[in-house]
């Protein structure tokens, strides 16, 4: 009968005895990865998670910031529509009055001490006249003198009729005068004529 002694130390044979343990090895080599990747993993997401905070705020802020220049668009909007109402009135004004007044003011320069008015028919760009001179070319030129005004763009051929008044003789005459627009003030007079009727 054979008996095997192992005379080394013990520490010694536990060691050599021991081989190596691939499935234990395998397996904490697995747990290690899984927390590698958990870790690598959780701080990806809250990376992620924080710079997706910091776009919603920044987002947030810039909503809160373009609503409150929306209002403030829509007050200065509200505003420059009042403002543009009120000069569309004042030019709409300034349209229909202006040739009126202008007019008024050219017949003042132009009415001779020879000629004098009885009736003034004002409308939209037109102006009918009727008064009394003393002989017909008072009436001539009186209209040739309208006709340099430059808001007036013709003067209608007068109509006249001598008449009798306080026993002396004088020119019933009618006249008709074509106004230009709220433009032709700023131009400077084209050459006119005296429209015949």
């Amino acid at each position: 009968m054979k008996i095997k002694l192992d005379l080394r130390p013990q520490s010694y044979a536990e060691t050599v005895s021991k081989g190596i343990d691939f499935p234990r090895i395998f397996a904490a080599i697995l747990v290690l990865s899984f927390l590698v990747v958990s870790l690598a993993s959780f701080s990806y997401g809250f990376y992620l998670f924080r710079d997706l905070t910091k776009q919603r705020l920044a987002l947030q802020h810039k909503i809160e910031t373009l609503q409150l220049q929306n209002i403030k668009l829509g007050k200065e909007l509200k505003r420059l529509q009042e403002k543009e109402t009120n000069y569309r009135s004042a030019l709409d004004l300034i349209e229909k009055e202006l040739p009126s007044l202008e007019f008024l003011a050219s017949l003042e320069k132009a009415l001779p001490e020879s000629v004098w008015l009885e009736k003034v028919s004002i409308s939209k760009g037109k102006v009918n006249l009727s008064g009394k001179a003393f002989t017909e070319n008072d009436v001539v030129d009186f209209g040739r003198a309208l006709l340099e005004a430059p808001i007036i763009r013709s003067v209608g051929f007068p109509v006249t009729n001598r008449v009798e008044k306080e026993g002396q003789s004088v020119v019933s005459f009618a006249l008709s005068v074509e106004l230009g627009e709220f433009k032709d003030i700023k131009n400077s007079p084209q050459k006119k004529e005296v429209a015949s009727r």
